[in-house]
């Protein structure tokens, strides 16, 4: 398969993935308004989130495929400014989470806090990304924060 077929291809599929996003979105906002429990409402909701962030993620995806600038100059200050107030904030909720995790036993409690640093350490990593390096294809060399590398 040739390059620009790969890439129509990766398109219709990333729009088939925001498409589920926003059923997602739709069915756990109907049943969250049905749920009287309001822990499920909650993590109904939490649920709710993600898909959403997962559908602008496949949008951002769709603007790097067809090669549009994703961190203007424009964009530069103002997420710097953010990047410098995170990377204060960060420090101090790594411990605060901490703690918190340290002051139950509780295995669902404990995965919570768990997801919420998890979710501040991708937020951060996502940032300095932006300020620091382009956004390109090549993942080995722009996105290696992101992915592990």
């Amino acid at each position: 398969m040739k390059e620009e077929e790969k890439a129509e291809k990766l398109k219709k599929m990333v729009n088939q993935l925001i498409k589920v996003e926003e059923e997602v979105i739709n069915l756990t906002e109907k049943t969250a308004g049905q749920a009287v429990n309001s822990t499920v409402k909650c993590l109904l909701r939490a649920i709710q989130h993600d898909s959403r962030k997962h559908a602008d993620l496949g949008r951002a995806a769709l603007e790097i495929l067809e090669y549009k600038q994703v961190a203007g100059a424009e964009e530069r200050q103002e997420v710097w400014d953010l990047l410098k107030k995170h990377s204060d904030m960060e420090r101090n909720h790594k411990d605060f989470l901490s703690e918190m995790k340290k002051l139950t036993n509780t295995p669902a409690l404990q995965y919570i806090f768990e997801q919420i640093w998890n979710d501040e350490k991708i937020h951060h990593a996502m940032l300095e990304t932006m300020m620091t390096k382009r956004f390109e294809k090549d993942p080995a060399k722009y996105w290696g924060a992101l992915l592990g590398s």
